[in-house]
Parts: structure tokens; C-alpha cells; sequence
């Protein structure tokens, strides 16, 4: 199944260039501004996250998810000197991991802190279900279509970053190494019969510079149809983030499937759960791909932040108790409350699922510790 509107955007496209770029077709799919994925979203008909949308998220399969995060941020939060904060949530969903974090702060005895609410979401749609869904909670809330809208209008206090699955999508440039023609090139969409396929193009200029930077980083041996990819978006929101953090203070924490290198082909698209061809359901599915933490470790690190080393989901989640607290959660709860407890705990932690694939990466601009990352 595609959809029409974006194979046709796509295909005039490349009818004037001969290609389209890997990068700009899936910006076109997942954002144009009428018929993108993102943009068709709405609550009653096209959910895109939960067992009836297209991913499930972490704070969507157990709230002891959001809980463990709500301890983070006030354990950061309380061993500042400020008593109001931006509180800023990149791709904020259903808003379900904001919920759980607010119920968790409304809770303490003491609420000697203001927290002003800031979220980055592109789609109109998302934007909607977000304000009815923490309409409810008195705070101060905003929403930006993107991190430089955001930066124009945060008010002058330490700012804290929070995102759970938003780099993943963002979308990337693909490089391929042959080594017989001992050259790189990179991956683009053209189209045959009527039917979109993938080819390569030699870099220009500024590609060869970026591949040449990148293989010099990691000293690696190029071997044939060794991969690479980079997200030039990823990239741009990391250098405005650390900008604001080292103006305001403040810190950002970032889980995400991913790992620490730019190598491979890890791109996917699903729908509905499940993973499908690329381009078999064009303009319908959500594409992904794994997060190169180097490049936003670099970028902070460059900028003279504090960086503390990537560990697993599994690791932060265990290190800020997860398990204490599913026993506590358990207590009063049914039998098959518990079943869902603590196969919700399995998910988020275990080897097999969500545990060692995700990641969570840390960085502050002052020098104390964090809880989770020591």
C-alpha cells in the first residue's frame, strides 16, 4: 500500500534530478506537510504509538518507566541552586512519559520549584493529542515545531532535556565504500517502471570531507560495502542543544535504540508493529534507524560539556531501581496486574528486548554526578 500523494511528490522529484537523495526521501515521507507520516496522525483513525499504532514505546509498556525518570530529574533537580527550570521533551508521543514524570513530582510534600513545560513536535496532529492528554496538570506549557522556534522563546533558567525514541527517526544519509572503484558513494532512490529502487551517486565536496573525518576518528579498515550513515538533522538539533544548555545550564537525558559508531545499514521501516520493505508502504510507515551516539558525544564534548559514558536502558533502568520498584507496585496488586508488572519490567530491561539495544546517554554542563551514570 502506498500513498499516492507522497510516491507522486517522490517521483516528480526525481523525474527533474534523475534521484533523490536517501535523506530527503525520507524527509519527504515522514514530513511533508499535508500527506507526511507524521502529519496524517490523528487520534481516532492512524495512532501511531501503542499495540493498535506502529511502535511501542518504553513509557507506554510499564509507568515504572516514567517513575524511574521523574526520580532522575528531581535527583538533578535538587542538587541545583535554581527553583525554576525549563523542562524541555523532544518528540513527546502520547505524552505518556511526561504524565507519569508530573504524577511523580505533584507527589512530593515538597514543590519548591516551577516548572516550565516546552515540547518539540513537528506534526499538527501529535501536537493536539499532547495538550488534551496534560491539559490537566498546571504548568506552563509550549510547543515548538523545532529546536531553533524553542530557542527563541525559552525563558533565561537551566534547561533539561528529556527524549525517549526521537533521534532514532530522524532521518539519515547513507554512504557505501566500493573497493574496487576505491570509492564512496552515496545512496539514493531512483526510479524504473514505475517502481522506486535504490542506487549510488558519487559525494560532492562536502560529503567526501564528512567520510574522510569520520573514518579518521575511528581508524578503521574500510572493506567492501562497508556502510556508513549520518543524520545531518541529528547533527544540527545536538549543536543547538548544547548551545542553550551551556548558555542557560542544565543537562539532557537521551534513550534511544542505538550504538556507538556510524557504521552499518540499520535502516527500517515498520508498520504496524512489524518491519516491511522500504518502499511498500510509502508515506505510510515510520522509518528508523540506529542512533550514532559518537557524533552527539563529539559534538558536546567539542562544545566543553560534560559527558558521561553511554550505558544500556537495562543498566540506567536496574541503577535507578527498577525492580524495587515493581516489588513495591506488586504488593497490592492482583495476580494479573502483577503478570503485567513484571513482564513490563522484562521488556524494558531484558538482553532479548529493549535492554542492551537501547541506550542512555547523558550530559550536563556542571561537574556534579548524576544518579544512574556512576
Amino acid at each position: 500500500m502506498l500513498n499516492s500523494i507522497i510516491a507522486k511528490i517522490i517521483k516528480e522529484k526525481i523525474s527533474h534530478d534523475n534521484f533523490l537523495d536517501l535523506e530527503e526521501f525520507l524527509k519527504i515521507n515522514l514530513y511533508e506537510k499535508q500527506h507526511g507520516f507524521y502529519n496524517q496522525i490523528n487520534n481516532s483513525q492512524k495512532k501511531l504509538i501503542g499495540a493498535n499504532g506502529h511502535f511501542i514505546t518504553a513509557p507506554e509498556i510499564s509507568q515504572i518507566f516514567g517513575e524511574l525518570i521523574a526520580v532522575w530529574l528531581l535527583d538533578y533537580f535538587y542538587k541545583s541552586d535554581t527553583k525554576s527550570i525549563n523542562l524541555v521533551e523532544l518528540g513527546p508521543g502520547n505524552c505518556t512519559l511526561i504524565n507519569d514524570i508530573l504524577r511523580v513530582i505533584n507527589n512530593q510534600k515538597e514543590k519548591a520549584f516551577k516548572i516550565h513545560l516546552h515540547f518539540v513536535e513537528i506534526s499538527p496532529e501529535l501536537r493536539k493529542i499532547q495538550r488534551l492528554k496534560i491539559d490537566h496538570h498546571e504548568y506552563k506549557k509550549n510547543w515548538y515545531k523545532n529546536i531553533s522556534d524553542l530557542k527563541k522563546n525559552l525563558s533565561n533558567l537551566p534547561t533539561i532535556f528529556l527524549a525517549n525514541e526521537f533521534f532514532d527517526c530522524l532521518p539519515i544519509s547513507q554512504f557505501k565504500f566500493f573497493k574496487n572503484e576505491n570509492e564512496w558513494k552515496k545512496k539514493c532512490v531512483k526510479v524504473k517502471k514505475n517502481k522506486f529502487h535504490f542506487d549510488y551517486v558519487s559525494l560532492d565536496e562536502n560529503d567526501k570531507n564528512l567520510i574522510k573525518e569520520i573514518n579518521l576518528n575511528f581508524s578503521k579498515i574500510i572493506k567492501q560495502n562497508q556502510v556508513i550513515e549520518y543524520s545531518s538533522m541529528t547533527t544540527d538539533i545536538m549543536l543547538q542543544i548544547v548551545d542553550i544548555i551551556n548558555d542557560m545550564d542544565g543537562c539532557a537525558l537521551f534513550i534511544d535504540y542505538g550504538k556507538n559508531d556510524p557504521y552499518g545499514d540499520t535502516l527500517q521501516a515498520v508498520y504496524k508493529n512489524k518491519k516491511v520493505s522500504l518502499f511498500n508502504k510509502i508515506g505510510n510507515c515510520d522509518y528508523s534507524s540506529l542512533v550514532d551516539f559518537s557524533n552527539m558525544k563529539t559534538i558536546a564534548k567539542n562544545k566543553g560539556l560534560k559527558v558521561y559514558p553511554i550505558i544500556s536502558q537495562r543498566e540506567l533502568l536496574l541503577r535507578l531501581g527498577i525492580k524495587e520498584r515493581a516489588e513495591s507496585l506488586a504488593k497490592n496488586a492482583t495476580i494479573l496486574q502483577k503478570r503485567n508488572i513484571f513482564s513490563g519490567v522484562e521488556r524494558l530491561i531484558s538482553k532479548i528486548y529493549m535492554g542492551e539495544i537501547f541506550k542512555a546517554f547523558c550530559i550536563t554542563k556542571n561537574k556534579h554526578k548524576v544518579i544512574g551514570f556512576i
